[in-house]
C-alpha cells in the first residue's frame, strides 16, 4: 500500500466478530422459538385431555346408566381414560327419608394419562363429580 492511501473492505478479525454475533442471535432466536413451541404442545395435549375427561364425566347417566364399576379405554391420539363410578354413601346418622330414599348418589371419576414426549415423563389428569341417578 502507498502512502495517502487507506485500506478497503473488511479484516479476518472483523469478519469473524460479525459472523460470531450473528451465530450468537441465531442461537437465541431458535431456543426461543423452540420453547414456544414445546409450550403449545404440551398446551395443547393439556386441552385435549382436559376435553376428554369432560366428555367422559358429561357421558356417565347420559350414554350409559350409573352403576359401579369401572371402564377403560384409549383414543387414537394416545391417551389412555378409566372411567371409575363408586355409590355415594351419606355419611353416618344422615336422613334418607323421602325423596332422598329414591334417588342414588354416583361419583364419577375419570382419570387421563399420555405422555408428555420424548423427553417428558407420563403426564395424568383426574377429575371427579358427584351425580345423581334414580334408585336402582
Amino acid at each position: 500500500m502507498r502512502e495517502g492511501e487507506t485500506a478497503s473492505g473488511f479484516t479476518l478479525i472483523e469478519t469473524l466478530v460479525a459472523l460470531t454475533i450473528f451465530v450468537a442471535g441465531y442461537v437465541v432466536v431458535h431456543q426461543s422459538v423452540m420453547l414456544a413451541w414445546r409450550g403449545a404442545q404440551v398446551a395443547w395435549a393439556e386441552g385435549a385431555a382436559v376435553r376428554l375427561a369432560q366428555s367422559h364425566l358429561t357421558a356417565a347417566g347420559v350414554e350409559t346408566r350409573l352403576q359401579e364399576g369401572e371402564e377403560r379405554g384409549e383414543t387414537p391420539d394416545g391417551f389412555r381414560w378409566t372411567r371409575r363410578v363408586e355409590l355415594y354413601r351419606p355419611p353416618p346418622g344422615a336422613d334418607e327419608a323421602g325423596a332422598a330414599s329414591r334417588i342414588a348418589g354416583y361419583w364419577v371419576t375419570v382419570t387421563v394419562r399420555w405422555r408428555g414426549g420424548i423427553l417428558q415423563s407420563a403426564r395424568s389428569l383426574e377429575l371427579k363429580t358427584l351425580k345423581l341417578a334414580a334408585r336402582p
